[in-house]
């Protein structure tokens, strides 16, 4: 379960981190709507994963974490010419996606109750 624990906890950093970002750089209406919606996501799930980690949420970590990707690699190709925003969304793509590893990583190497050992 540290494995899931991590994950939630790299969840909560890109969420609270997207969102911090946001509210403080961001102009854009539907970059705005989408980086918040996906940041608070993110800690939601990062919430759920730290505090009671458990194999069901694991599918829900990696669709998350492909849609994470999807988002911040759009974000990326649309700010391409500003090195800035550019490099901090490939720094949250990153985050998202090694969440969503980490968390499958957890999932392949816990052994599941009545399995052989």
């Amino acid at each position: 379960m540290k494995g899931l624990r991590l994950a939630g906890i790299l969840w909560l950093v890109g969420g609270v981190i997207s969102v911090v970002l946001t509210i403080v750089f961001r102009t854009d209406a539907l970059q705005w709507v989408l980086t918040i919606a996906s940041g608070l996501v993110a800690v939601v799930l990062g919430l759920w994963l730290s505090v009671r980690p458990n194999m069901a949420i694991v599918p829900w970590s990696i669709a998350v974490g492909i849609a994470w990707l999807i988002i911040y690699a759009v974000l990326t190709t649309q700010q391409a010419g500003e090195l800035v925003a550019w490099s901090t969304d490939v720094f949250l793509a990153v985050i998202g996606v090694a969440a969503a590893v980490v968390a499958y990583a957890a999932a392949r190497v816990t052994p599941t109750a009545g399995g052989p050992p």
